[in-house]
């Protein structure tokens, strides 16, 4: 996502006949990447929010920060994923299934995410405290409905589970 294709809106969604979560980001210049996210990089992609979240003082400090609260006050969670179109799809209709990812910090402190498709597509997330905090959130929400048990709270690394 350039620099100039702000983030307009996240979601993500389990999807039971895949077994996996699509994630959807839409941007200001109508955009909307759609990323399919597999138990096994979901678990990778919770390893790389908990070490940065970590970092930066745990989920309560981050939660507890002013723009965290007034994003939950103005009902991030309640709002509904806006379907608007037409949109264009720069990873494709159908979307890709993650493959790799990036991470670092910009200038200003963010965190930088990029996730890819293993022909190298994908999309690039500046995060600031509260927006690294709410993405998160997501993330978790989506991993409970999927039933998944990641995370720091769920299975280890090392276990395995026939599925």
């Amino acid at each position: 996502m350039a620099e100039t294709n702000k983030l307009h809106q996240i979601n993500m969604q389990y999807s039971s006949k895949e077994d996996r979560i699509l994630l959807r980001t839409s941007t200001e210049n109508n955009d909307e990447y759609l990323i399919w996210l597999t138990r096994r990089y979901t678990k990778l992609l919770i390893d790389v929010f908990d070490k940065e979240i970590d970092k930066r003082g745990g989920t309560t400090t981050l939660s507890s920060q002013k723009q965290t609260k007034k994003f939950f006050e103005e009902g991030a969670f309640e709002k509904p994923y806006v379907e608007e179109t037409p949109k264009n799809h720069p990873l494709g209709e159908n979307g890709v299934l993650a493959f790799g990812i990036k991470t670092g910090t910009d200038e200003q402190g963010n965190f930088v995410l990029i996730i890819q498709s293993e022909s190298g597509k994908g999309i690039t997330y500046n995060l600031n405290d509260s927006l690294l905090y709410m993405f998160y959130s997501l993330l978790m929400q989506s991993v409970d409905r999927a039933e998944w048990q990641l995370g720091k709270h769920g299975e280890s690394a090392s276990s395995s589970q026939l599925h």
